[in-house]
């Protein structure tokens, strides 16, 4: 069985992702899948120095991923600009990975699944949510930014309630990270039970 897992930047979908891992289910991150086609000697990476210059790049040659993230906030144009090289790559890697894969249940970490209509792909859903004060602590932890920066980050990805609307297109399961990290394990664990039991 193929499961999306998304949700808001910063809600915890690695964490899901990671215990889902644990308990035997195949994870499969898009965020990873998307270092790997910008590798040095990639044509996604020769694509983007295409487009926007060497200034993209490390001393080592490898992406800069701060300057392009940095690119991408200036505008939508940007931003439309490197998903079109990029996600048609990220894609075809990810539907290389789920025909090798030969466990019973595949969980696919997959921010932008509602922004870019691939439902269609997945049998299932799964949506981890937490409130914006949380998802704001988090970001600017994790990604070391402002708050302003968080702010637009996150306003660039879709609402909860339009990640909800993916209920009419598939069955879906939310989870809420708001607390302690052992009740995001358990509703983790309820939830695999679930999944294999279908």
């Amino acid at each position: 069985m193929k499961i999306a897992l998304t949700g808001g930047i910063a809600c915890g979908k690695s964490n899901v992702a990671q215990l889902f891992e644990q308990l035997g289910a195949e994870v499969i991150s898009l965020d990873e899948l998307s270092r790997q086609v910008v590798v040095p000697g990639s044509a996604g990476l020769s694509e983007l120095v295409d487009c926007f210059g060497d200034d993209i790049l490390t001393v080592d040659k490898t992406l800069n991923r701060k300057i392009l993230q940095e690119i991408l906030l200036k505008n939508k144009a940007n931003q439309q600009l490197i998903e079109d090289i990029l996600h048609p790559k990220i894609l075809e890697k990810m539907q290389m990975e789920i025909e090798n894969c030969k466990k019973q249940l595949i969980i696919i970490e997959i921010p932008l699944l509602v922004e870019k209509n691939l439902a269609y792909l997945f049998d299932r859903a799964i949506i981890v949510e937490c409130n914006e004060e949380n998802q704001l602590k988090r970001l600017i932890k994790r990604e070391k930014i402002d708050k302003n920066s968080a702010k637009t980050l996150i306003s660039a990805q879709t609402s909860h309630s339009n990640r909800l609307k993916l209920a009419d297109q598939l069955s879906i399961d939310v989870i809420e990270n708001n607390l302690e990290i052992f009740d995001l394990e358990q509703k983790v664990r309820n939830l695999y039970q679930k999944l294999i039991n279908l």
